[in-house]
């Protein structure tokens, strides 16, 4: 029981290194809340065991090479003497030079800050999985629901066809009622949601539940409005130019 349940959390420990939002679907005998401070620790300490070694091996580097500089310095103007300034600086600028300029310290830092970030994070009860991990994930993700909805548009675009300008008919003729008239838009109208105030030269007017039909083989939004002449308050607006009437009787509406 004790082994299986060690392999359980060694296994949970790897699983949070996932983005958060696929934890659901993983087994829930996973530890994975618990485990992700742990597997925090962890990459704390991997980064400490990386860090150090490499950081005092490069100041060794850093150093001897500003020691050969002042030598060299030396040989060939005598008069130069020894700063030992410029060797201090040199090995002061030496944890900045290997955090900053070298693979070891990128690694560094990324395994030091990723960890106590995800250390904090578990332990205040919010935890998240690698930031490398998540960060490429939500791209993805994002690229995706863009490709969908790039793809949902197109498609859309293709049954309502060319762009035609809006026109007006009458509710009767639109099959609407408890209206003064409609809109047919052939492209759906940002904001236009039920509730809106639709401002025009002609007045106020408050826009009923929007509808979407096919007419002659071609799909359409309908846009209900209602002279706007109670005192109920305009929480939001729109402001749109009302196409030209028709002469003569409204066109009749054939829906399929």
């Amino acid at each position: 029981m004790a082994v299986r349940d060690a392999l359980a959390f060694v296994a949970a420990m790897a699983a949070s290194l996932l983005p958060s939002r696929h934890w659901p679907r993983l087994p829930a005998a996973l530890p994975l809340e618990s485990a992700a401070f742990a597997a925090g620790l962890a990459t704390f300490f991997l980064g400490a065991a990386i860090g150090i070694p490499g950081f005092l091996a490069h100041a060794h580097a850093t150093t001897a090479l500003g020691i050969d500089a002042q030598l060299r310095t030396a040989m060939t103007d005598p008069g130069a003497g020894y700063s030992q300034g410029m060797v201090q600086g040199f090995a002061g600028l030496s944890i900045f030079t290997f955090l900053l300029l070298t693979p070891k310290g990128w690694v560094t830092l990324y395994c030091v800050i990723g960890g106590g970030l995800r250390m904090g994070a578990a332990w205040f009860g919010d935890p998240f999985g690698d930031p490398m991990l998540t960060g490429a994930d939500d791209l993805l993700r994002r690229a995706r629901a863009r490709r969908r909805a790039h793809t949902t548009q197109a498609a859309r675009e293709a049954l309502e066809g060319p762009e035609v300008p809006d026109r007006i008919v009458s509710s009767a003729a639109a099959g609407i009622g408890n209206c003064d008239f409609v809109i047919v838009a052939a492209r759906r109208k940002p904001d236009w949601e039920r509730g809106v105030a639709v401002f025009t030269r002609d007045g106020c007017y408050r826009l009923g539940e929007p509808v979407e039909r096919t007419i002659a083989g071609r799909l359409r939004m309908l846009y209900p409005l209602t002279a706007h002449n109670d005192l109920e308050a305009i929480r939001r607006r729109v402001n749109y130019d009302l196409p030209a009437t028709p002469k003569g009787p409204p066109p009749h509406v054939h829906v399929s």
